[in-house]
C-alpha cells in the first residue's frame, strides 16, 4: 500500500504548534528540572525546524512566486536562531532566563504566524498535490539530517505533542 500524500503546510504547522504547546507548558510548569527540559526542547525544536525549512521548503518558493519571501524568511530565521542561541547560552539557572527564552519564542511565533497567514495559502493554491508531497517529504528528511547545533551541550528533553507523518 502506498503512503498517503503529505501536505507541506500541515507538516510545517505541526512544528509551529509543537513549539507553541511547549512554550505554554514552559510557562505553567513550576518543577525546575521539567521546566529546563521543556526549555531545551523548545531550543532544539526551533533550530531543527528553521534549518529544515531552509534546507528544503524555501528552495521551492521561487517556483510559486515566493522567491523574495524565501530570502525574507531566511533573514527572520537568522534573527530567531540568534535569539535561540542566546537562550541556550544564557543558562537556565541565571536571572532573566525567562525573558531571554520568551524573546526567542516570540520572534519564532511571529514568523510562524506570518508563514501560516501569508505564505501557506499561496503554497496550497499553487503547489500540486504531488509537489506538496515531495516538498513535505524533503522537509521531514531534512528534520532528521540537519545538525542540531543549538541543542549541542543541552541535556534532558521532553516529548512533543504532535507527531509528523511517517515518510
Amino acid at each position: 500500500m502506498a503512503n498517503a500524500q503529505l501536505d507541506v503546510t500541515r507538516e510545517i504547522k505541526l512544528d509551529h504548534d509543537n513549539v507553541r504547546e511547549l512554550f505554554q507548558r514552559y510557562k505553567t510548569t513550576t518543577d525546575a528540572p521539567t521546566k529546563k527540559a521543556i526549555a531545551n526542547t523548545i531550543i532544539r525544536e526551533i533550530t531543527v525546524h528553521s534549518d529544515a525549512e531552509e534546507a528544503s521548503v524555501y528552495n521551492d518558493y521561487a517556483t510559486v512566486g515566493l522567491g523574495s519571501v524565501a530570502t525574507h524568511n531566511k533573514e527572520e530565521h537568522a534573527e530567531v536562531k540568534r535569539l535561540v542561541s542566546a537562550a541556550g547560552a544564557h543558562g537556565f539557572d541565571k536571572s532573566g532566563y525567562d525573558d531571554v527564552l520568551t524573546k526567542a519564542f516570540t520572534a519564532f511565533d511571529t514568523h510562524a504566524r506570518e508563514e501560516e497567514t501569508d505564505q501557506h495559502p499561496t503554497l496550497r493554491q499553487k503547489l500540486s498535490a504531488e509537489d506538496s508531497d515531495r516538498i513535505a517529504r524533503a522537509f521531514l528528511r531534512a528534520r532528521t539530517s540537519v545538525p542540531q547545533k543549538a541543542a549541542a551541550g543541552l541535556t534532558d528533553f521532553v516529548a512533543v505533542k504532535y507527531v509528523h507523518a511517517a515518510f
